[in-house]
């Protein structure tokens, strides 16, 4: 018996090792995340653009994957922050629909919730969150600017460091917060600021609108640079990894950056004015490629580029076009958009539940483990990205988090063609959408995608059968509390 006890623990102790060594060959990476805001899925050269210009982006794909079936739990963008922070959907939340809106609101993540940054951190990831925010402050609003000092935040959700917008560029009060302190030394009002095009008139209900959205006062630091948030972003980022393997060489990093680039208001510096062919949205968007490239380039100078997990995506689908494409005037009629389709060939744009809302760009590379120069059609969404960090890492997800959250590990890798069956969409007005194989219900609209990826063809008359099992399907994932895997 002691015999056979001492043989079972032998075995054990195999397995363990065997274990072990296939956690160690992953040798825990650096992780970098970024996420573009607004950058549609015919908005890349290696997904097909001509008039804009993206090398930086393009190299990164010849190196690692493309996913062409990728998409965005919302075609908005504080739902899918709180998604893929969360790995749960965001409709399940207090917000059904729309976004947060100014730097004023209260925070949207729950206080007993552990998001990817305390994942990452708990595993002894250093962590930090660069660029938009856009998930609200503390637990009361207006949140209060004038101590200086915000509660709730990014260090509460596992980050170690944080420089961000209070909520983004174009909404109050404009200001950089880094580890939860204001920057700004002081503040002016302003009338309204959202575009660059400060002399060109904005619609007065376009104004009303937006007033009777903010909670808080129409202020902005009074040394903002409007030309110049993305750059000092990338900046944040280069000196963050750059300190960290200076200083810490032994511990992983975790980097989520959220650029602006290329949302509008369409601010670049002078040397990509004029860039693009396809107006300043076009520029915009080669500013995020400038972004990428400046990271890959320290990735390559630390030599720890072969060591790093580097995904790129975008928060939903893109707008049509920039406001010059809108004779220069915010909520103008639609002009021209410079014969560059920014959701490539899909339909709808960002909002929307049609797949040019949510169907994103996704490149993610990781040498040794994602092929290079390959296209992936497997199903994946953002809402994914906690239980496949999860699975790199080594940690095991608990009941309270990632409910909605699939492990794609296998899909990145090429080990499985699909690792999730079904998907719910969500759309500013908080309507519902859902997926699953081949087939799209928009409410009472049917499409098969497999055969009809622009949405043209609603065959519902014909698979009767199908609507009232994707309806079904759909009543059960909300009802649940998390995804149901049928």
């Amino acid at each position: 018996m002691r015999v056979r006890n001492i043989s079972t623990l032998f075995i054990l102790g195999i397995i363990t090792i065997i274990i072990s060594g296939c956690r160690s060959s992953f040798n825990n990476p650096n992780i970098i995340y970024i996420m573009a805001d607004d950058l549609g899925y015919g908005d890349l050269g290696c997904y097909g653009a001509e008039k804009i210009q993206t090398p930086n982006i393009d190299e990164i794909a010849v190196e690692g994957t493309i996913f062409t079936n990728a998409h965005s739990p919302a075609s908005v963008c504080t739902p899918t922050r709180y998604a893929v922070l969360t790995g749960r959907y965001c409709w399940r939340s207090r917000l059904k629909k729309e976004v947060l809106w100014d730097g004023y609101t209260r925070s949207l993540i729950e206080p007993d919730r552990n998001t990817i940054g305390n994942m990452m951190k708990s595993k002894g990831y250093h962590t930090a969150q660069i660029g938009k925010w856009h998930l609200g402050w503390e637990d009361e609003e207006p949140v209060d600017y004038s101590k200086g000092y915000l509660g709730r935040g990014p260090e509460d959700f596992g980050f170690d460091y944080s420089f961000v917008t209070a909520a983004a560029q174009n909404l109050f009060p404009i200001t950089f917060i880094e580890n939860h302190k204001i920057v700004a030394n002081n503040f002016k009002p302003i009338d309204y600021f959202i575009y660059e095009h400060s002399e060109k008139e904005i619609p007065q209900k376009i104004i009303d609108w937006h007033r009777k959205k903010d909670i808080g006062p129409s202020l902005i630091d009074v040394d903002w640079q409007p030309y110049l948030v993305d750059s000092i972003y990338t900046v944040k980022a280069i000196n963050f990894i750059t300190e960290h393997v200076k200083n810490n060489n032994n511990q992983p990093f975790y980097l989520h950056l959220t650029p602006e680039a290329p949302h509008r208001p369409n601010n670049v510096p002078d040397f990509l004015k004029g860039s693009s062919q396809a107006g300043e949205r076009g520029d915009h968007v080669q500013m995020f490629d400038w972004m990428v490239g400046e990271i890959d380039k320290t990735l390559h100078k630390l030599n720890i580029d072969k060591k790093t997990l580097v995904i790129i995506t975008s928060d939903n689908g893109a707008k049509r076009t920039g406001v010059d494409g809108q004779g220069g005037k915010y909520g103008g009629k639609f002009e021209t958009d410079f014969g560059h389709r920014s959701c490539g060939e899909l339909k709808g744009y960002k909002a929307t539940r049609w797949e040019g809302g949510h169907r994103i760009p996704l490149i993610i590379k990781w040498d040794g483990f994602v092929k290079s120069s390959a296209k992936n059609n497997g199903l994946i969404c953002l809402v994914d990205i906690m239980a496949t960090f999860s699975h790199i890492i080594g940690y095991e997800l608990d009941n309270n988090m990632g409910e909605d959250s699939f492990d794609a590990f296998p899909l990145i890798t090429g080990k499985k063609k699909e690792v999730r069956e079904s998907l719910v969409m969500h759309d500013y007005q908080g309507r519902f959408a859902i997926r699953k194989g081949k087939w799209k219900l928009v409410e009472e609209e049917l499409y098969n995608l497999e055969t009809d990826l622009v949405e043209k063809n609603n065959v519902a008359d014909k698979y009767p059968e199908i609507v009232k099992e994707l309806k079904d399907l759909l009543r059960i994932q909300q009802d649940a509390g998390f995804t149901v895997k049928r």
